[in-house]
């Protein structure tokens, strides 16, 4: 009797194959960076301290980091100040500029900043690992009364003590809160593993008997530097590779079949 060739376990294995190779480019397109793709490092919402004095020093984290709040960031960092007595405190805040996941919605807390001339030159800021991240944006809410302060300097520091200036804004007086935006920060803190922000507070005229500047949601974005990415995609390549000998037998005969 004649026997007949069975081709089918050929083809299945090289619809297999090819399967395969479709599944290395979607996971490379998947692995792909996004150069615009922004990811908040760092969120200060304020949320976590009654209304009075004292505010909320700790940054809000998502929970794969460790935190409970889905719209944090993805490191902790803790917001420290120059000001003294009650130069601070916890005031009524706002959505403005909040990010989309934050889950703080029962209360709106803001810190709240005393603005005499003497307090002209305090400052409020944070350190964090900038190691994996780069082209970094920082912004804030900010609601300042006609005796507030009317301008913001941002620093930033690679050691915690030498300050470099990095930029400086107008803050508008009345109408409710505005968003200031330092966009673009120096690439001298791209990818390095401490840095410090410095938000330094100038123009105050008050006499002291009220928070006459409120600052609330604090956002440090950046792109995540695609070092994981990298790596992923060395792995894809290496398979590619290994597949590729296999392909080239197996396809002429699937052809034939």
């Amino acid at each position: 009797m004649r026997k007949f060739k069975r081709f089918w376990p050929v083809r299945s294995h090289a619809l297999r194959s090819l399967l395969v190779v479709a599944g290395v480019f979607l996971l490379t397109a998947a692995l792909a960076p996004k150069a615009n793709a922004q990811g908040v490092l760092i969120y200060f919402n304020f949320e976590d301290n009654p209304i009075g004095p004292g505010y909320d020093h700790a940054a809000d984290v998502q929970p794969a980091f460790g935190g409970d709040n889905p719209g944090g960031g993805v490191q902790n960092a803790t917001l420290v100040d120059s000001f003294v007595g009650t130069g601070t405190g916890t005031t009524p805040g706002t959505t403005v500029n909040r990010t989309a996941g934050d889950i703080d919605t029962g209360t709106l807390r803001g810190l709240g900043l005393r603005t005499t001339p003497l307090d002209n030159g305090n400052f409020i800021q944070f350190s964090f690992n900038a190691s994996a991240f780069s082209n970094m944006s920082l912004s804030f809410a900010v609601n300042t009364a006609g005796n507030g302060f009317n301008s913001v300097t941002l620093q930033y520091s690679l050691n915690g003590v030498t300050f470099v200036p990095a930029g400086t804004a107008a803050i508008p007086s009345g109408g409710g809160f505005n968003i200031i935006t330092f966009a673009n920060l120096p690439a001298a803190i791209d990818g390095q593993p401490f840095v410090t922000l410095r938000l330094v507070f100038t123009g105050g005229t008050s006499s002291g008997n009220n928070l006459q500047t409120i600052i609330d949601n604090i956002q440090l974005t950046g792109v995540p530097e695609p070092t994981t990415v990298a790596g992923g995609l060395l792995g894809v390549l290496g398979l590619c590779w290994h597949q590729r000998r296999r392909l080239r037998f197996l396809l002429p005969r699937l052809r034939q079949s």
